[in-house]
């Protein structure tokens, strides 16, 4: 019998990324502690600007009734999406508490609300779930929203999705490049470049990463997870999945970038892996709603902006809506599929 290879990013200990940055600075936990709230090595302040951050009632609607041939997105904040399509509910890392973090009074509190409450949700078909960080694997939310969804989960985060009450015949582990069958729905794991972590001893033991989902009718959706920007990682995963109709990108908590940069990206590098993925259209994410970095906390959308118009996209092609938007998008096709799908006129008679 053939033993199958173990992975290369699979380690001793967990996990480690695909294409591995060298890290400018020693990360820790208490490091970060140390610059970010007792001011070592120059963490900037992040300026705090009350009411900066755009807020809108979602369609509710839509929401209970969505048009199963549109796609349709609510920003619940951060990285908790409510996308529908094809007939399915699907929500993105939710997490509806007010703080992110393993203590009940200290950490990141949330500076925005949510977009839309956990009972105002429709009925769930699908979570997913990027890595085990606190601002994306909130085990308060997820115990509400308890075992009626199915929950797609990277390889060796079960245990903790357990701790939330979920039953291990609720969820499925998957590692990268695995792809599942939901339906008619393909679910694929791909990679990001990021970690995870809950404690300051299991640092990359769990799995992290994003999922490309493909619906019955070729419809391609993109999630990225947290990531920051790593050039031959994206320009692999672009040659091997590009193509995409839609993607969840995230632009928020850079800065300092000498702690931040392999971690999560920037605008500018959020539109190198929509350009280099081939997205079509993008949705911003991971801004506005924690004050996790130094960066000003409405700083994201403006430098998004910037960087779209330099890359000659337009301002429909990757947005940034407010805090609960419900935005609608139509199926963009190439030259080729508008062509495929032509109908010859009729003849007249004679």
């Amino acid at each position: 019998m053939q033993i199958k290879a173990t992975p290369a990013h699979h380690t001793e200990t967990g996990f480690e990324n695909r294409h591995p940055l060298p890290d400018p600075v020693k990360r820790s936990f208490w490091r970060f502690l140390r610059r970010r709230f007792f001011g070592q090595d120059n963490w900037p302040k992040a300026k705090h600007q009350i009411g900066k951050i755009p807020t809108e009632t979602p369609d509710h609607d839509a929401i209970q009734n969505p048009d199963p041939k549109r796609l349709q997105v609510t920003w619940v904040g951060h990285a908790t999406v409510l996308v529908q399509y094809g007939g399915l509910n699907i929500l993105t890392d939710p997490v509806f508490s007010q703080r992110v973090s393993p203590f009940k009074h200290i950490g990141p509190k949330r500076y925005s609300q949510p977009g839309i409450s956990m009972d105002q949700l429709p009925k769930l078909d699908l979570v997913l779930l990027s890595h085990n960080h606190y601002d994306h694997f909130d085990l308060e939310s997820l115990a509400v929203l308890g075992n009626v969804p199915r929950y797609i989960i990277p390889l060796k985060n079960g245990s903790l999705l357990e701790k939330a009450g979920i039953s291990a015949d609720r969820y499925e582990e998957m590692d990268w490049d695995d792809t599942l069958m939901h339906g008619d729905l393909s679910i694929t794991h791909v990679p990001s470049n990021h970690w995870s972590s809950r404690t300051t001893k299991d640092r990359k033991e769990m799995l992290w990463g994003g999922y490309i989902l493909e619906f019955g009718d070729g419809y391609r959706f993109y999630f990225v997870g947290d990531t920051g920007w790593n050039e031959a990682l994206f320009t692999e995963l672009g040659a091997n999945h590009g193509g995409i109709d839609f993607g969840l990108i995230p632009i928020g908590a850079y800065d300092p970038r000498d702690f931040m940069k392999n971690s999560h990206c920037n605008p500018e590098e959020a539109v190198q892996i929509m350009q280099v993925m081939g997205v079509k259209q993008a949705l911003a994410i991971h801004w506005g709603t924690f004050v996790l970095t130094a960066e000003p906390v409405d700083e994201p959308p403006v430098r998004l902006a910037a960087a779209r118009k330099d890359a000659g996209l337009g301002e429909d092609d990757f947005i940034a809506p407010p805090i609960g938007a419900t935005r609608f998008f139509d199926r963009q096709l190439t030259e080729t599929q508008t062509t495929s799908q032509k109908v010859e006129p009729t003849a007249s008679p004679a």
